[in-house]
Formats: C-alpha cells, structure tokens, sequence
C-alpha cells in the first residue's frame, strides 16, 4: 500500500515538472512575441506548478520582473470589494438586498439595492463623460468616490436604465460599494481591505495606494501601444487617456489594488478555503444574476458565453468544471484571476506590456494543464498590418494579408480589431488608409455583414458614395435585419439623386 501510495506521488510530481515546463515554454514563447510581460502563478488540484515572471519591470532601466514586482491589479479589485461588502454582511453589519440609500442617505435613487451594484444592474450613469464639466471648471480637481453622489445630484442625472432590467458593467458601482464599505466599518477602504482580507490571508505585498499616480519603489512601469497600428511599446506616461476622467480620477473599489501574483493566489486560497469568507456568502458572490424578467445575464467575451455574480464573472459551460474569474485591464496593464472550483485549478497573469490577449491564454494554459490540445496565441494581425499601411507599404500590407488567408493560424485577426483600426484612421482624417483596412477586412471576414457596414460607412464619410451603396447593398444582403444599413442606403441614394 506504501509503495503504491509513493509510486503515485512521484507520478504526480513527475506530471507536474512536465507541464511546468511545457507552461514556462509556453510563456516563454508569449515573451518572445511581445505578448507577455509579467508575473505568472499557475496551480494545480490546489498545488503552484509555474510561478514564474518574464521581461522588465522597466524596459529602459531593463530591470527585471522578479516575484516581489508589484502590479496594479485594475478591475480584479471588484472581487475583494465584493468580498468586504458580503464579509460585512456575514456579520449582520448590512443586507445586500437593502436599499443603498440606507447606508448613503444622499444616494438619489432609491430603488437601487447594494446587490445590484455589485451585480451591475444599477442602471446608473457611466462615468466616461460624467464629471467633464467639474473637471473644466476645476482643472487642478482630482475626483474621488466622494465627488460621484454630488454629481449625480447637481446634473440630475437620470437611470440609463430601470434598476434591475438590464447588465451593465459599470465601474461606478463598485465605487458606491466602497463608500458603503467605509460608512459600515468606520475605516477607510484601504484600511478595511489591510484587516479583513490582506493580513488573514498573508498578503504581504498588497496594498489601497492613497494616490494611484504614486508608485511604490517595487512597482512597475506600465507600457502600452500609442495608437491600433503602432508596433513599438512606449510609457504610458508618454500616452494621452481618451477620456478626461482617467488622468483626473482617484477612484478605488472599482481598481485600485496594487498585488503581486503569488499574493493573489493566497487571496485565491484563503477565499475559496473559508478563511476570509463563509461558504453561504461565496456561493452568494458566484452565483449567476437573474434581471427583472427572469432571465440570467448573458455576454459573450473571446467567443466564450460568460455570466456575472457579485464581483465575478463565470462561463456559463461548465461541462470542464464551474469556473470564475475576473479580468482588469487599464493603460498599459492587463490582469486576470481565473478559478476552476471543481479541478481546484488557478491561472494568476499580471502583465504590464499593452493589450494581453487574456481569455485566449488563460483558455489555452487550461488546456495545457488538462492535458488537452491547446494553441499559443500568434501576434495581432490588424496591429502589423495597420503599421504597414500607416507607412505606406502597401505592397507588404497586402503581401501579409495574402500570407494570412492562406494561413489564418499564422496571426490572430477579428473582426472588432479591424473595425477600430478602421475607425481609427477615420477619426484621423486619413481616408485611404481606413479604406484600405476596411477592403482587407471584408477579404478576411467575407460573411459578415457588420464588416460591410462599416466599410460602407467608411466610403460614404470618404465622399465614395457610389462605391458606398455597393457595400451596404452587400451588409442587407448579408443581413435582411440591418436596418441602419437600409436606412443609409436611402439616404445616399436621396442624396445622388438616384
């Protein structure tokens, strides 16, 4: 019996050394391709089989990434503001079910529940262009989760739609449940996070900066690429925000936390063992939300159908097990702490180098560590591609999409990358080239009628407007339900005198 019992334990760690490897080639490769710069932690039936980090915490200084690197984790935050918010209620502090209201008397809406905000169901407003005209009249104004209830007050901003009907992700919602965190405890959320969730689960290099402008000395730079076409990586403090609100915001609750990956595979540990929050709560954050009408949420991200609890997101197939996750991505930064519950299986990536394919790799290192067939992603097509028409060499731009057709897997391409590489040559005034990337997409996604669309909105902005009604009449064709194509379609025609 002892001898069978050490026979299976040295297949195991045998098995585990072998995809170890496998999973270190594998980031390796991603490294290599500039599609990975980072810290990794991967586990196993509950046990590490890769923490490991690859590229520079500094690519000028060419500092390496080692395990005390710490990161900005961005919107993996909404789970451990949903975990204090359930703790709080675990212990009779507050019900979820309740109104806010309660708890943030000034809140302006009063059918709003603490559970829909943390199930993105509020309705309340976005705030991309929220705080736009404060931030005029008050250019040196940092805004907070303080300034958000006011807002809404003096705007009278209205419900973008009925509490409950509807799933919105919505980062404001996490900052209310932050403020509610403070006004139950007492404390400050950085405080509450340090007591009731950093210290128990032995999260040493995790922490609520006071100003997320200011690093720690362990903290590392953020790269991303300026614009859809660019190839070379810069920092992002040389990078312009698109909307006004990112450079002029503190928030937290919604983001915020600044971790390391092994320290959030502790967190990942003492949450799914018991140790910072009961079994009833948890299964409360993980279970699926049903809006209004009875019908569970539904979005699809990467092609995978996903749903949301509080806080977390989960497939909805769980035929490979019950798994949930949440993602985080802000300039120059992509995270992700992914759970199989059922195989006790974790994927932890932090990485500071520009738009992570997160959800292919994550997919993929499941696969690996399952033993099934898995493919490392390739390099982003649109990206090279729109480089290569930016610089006018159109003779390789098409070069490479003939390479492409020939061998999709050569490259990764979809149609939503195409489309804002499009888009954006638009906005830039540059014609021919939005063009050119709309020709190209409707050769590598020929079916569909959304590619069209856009290609025939593009050659009507452009003044092509014959050559528009032949694409558009291609989106109906390919959509008989288009209706904004049908309705441009007589606008041009009324336009041409046709």
């Amino acid at each position: 019996m002892k001898n069978g019992f050490f026979l299976l334990l040295l297949t195991g760690l045998f098995t585990n050394t072998l995809f170890a490897q496998e999973l270190n080639n594998f980031f390796t490769t991603l490294s290599h391709k500039n599609l990975f710069n980072g810290s990794v932690a991967i586990s196993k039936s509950g046990k590490t089989i890769l923490s490991n980090n690859y590229g520079f915490s500094n690519l000028e200084k060419k500092e390496k990434i080692t395990d005390l690197s710490q990161f900005p984790i961005a919107s993996v935050t909404k789970t451990f503001t949903s975990t204090a918010i359930l703790q709080l209620q675990q212990r009779g502090k507050l019900n979820i079910n309740e109104p806010v209201q309660k708890y943030l008397p000034d809140f302006p809406y009063p059918n709003i529940t603490i559970k829909q905000l943390l199930n993105n169901t509020s309705g309340i407003a976005q705030e991309y262009n929220l705080f736009d005209a404060i931030i005029k009249e008050q250019p040196e104004k940092i805004i907070s989760n303080q300034d958000i209830i006011p807002t809404f007050i003096r705007f009278k901003t209205s419900l973008s739609f009925p509490s409950g009907s509807k799933w919105e992700y919505n980062n404001l919602n996490f900052c209310l449940a932050a403020l509610i965190i403070e006004k139950v405890s007492g404390i400050s959320y950085a405080n509450y996070l340090e007591q009731n969730i950093f210290k128990p689960a032995k999260m040493k290099n995790s922490f609520v900066p006071l100003d997320k402008k200011i690093k720690s000395s362990n903290q590392v730079e953020l790269y991303t690429y300026p614009h859809l076409y660019s190839t070379e990586l810069v920092n992002t403090k040389a990078v312009k925000e698109t909307f006004l609100i990112v450079e002029k915001s503190n928030f937290y609750g919604n983001g915020g936390i600044v971790s390391t990956a092994l320290d959030l595979q502790k967190y990942q540990k003492a949450l799914f063992n018991d140790q910072i929050l009961g079994k009833k709560e948890l299964e409360e954050a993980l279970t699926a939300t049903k809006l209004n009408n009875g019908k569970t949420v539904s979005y699809t991200i990467e092609g995978k159908e996903m749903s949301y609890g509080l806080g977390w997101a989960m497939y909805t197939d769980e035929s490979e097990g019950k798994i949930v996750l949440h993602d985080g991505n802000i300039t120059g930064l992509t995270s992700i702490l992914l759970y199989n519950i059922t195989k006790n299986q974790s994927v932890i990536l932090l990485s500071s180098s520009g738009n992570l394919p997160v959800y292919p790799i994550s997919n993929a290192v499941l696969n690996l560590i399952n033993d099934k067939p898995y493919t490392i992603p390739a390099q982003n097509l649109s990206r090279i591609y729109g480089s290569l028409v930016e610089n006018e060499n159109k003779e390789k731009a098409n070069q490479l999409i003939q390479e492409y057709l020939k061998n999709p897997s050569s490259y990764e391409a979809s149609e939503r990358d195409f489309n804002r590489l499009g888009y954006q040559f638009l906005r830039l005034q540059k014609c021919d080239h939005a063009l050119q990337i709309f020709d190209s997409a409707s050769l590598i996604f020929p079916k569909s009628w959304n590619v069209f669309d856009s290609y025939g909105e593009a050659l009507h902005q452009c003044g092509k407007k014959e050559e528009a009604i032949k694409i558009y009449q291609k989106s109906v064709e390919l959509n008989p339900e288009n209706k904004n194509g049908k309705q441009v379609l007589l606008k041009i025609e009324k336009e041409i005198g046709k």
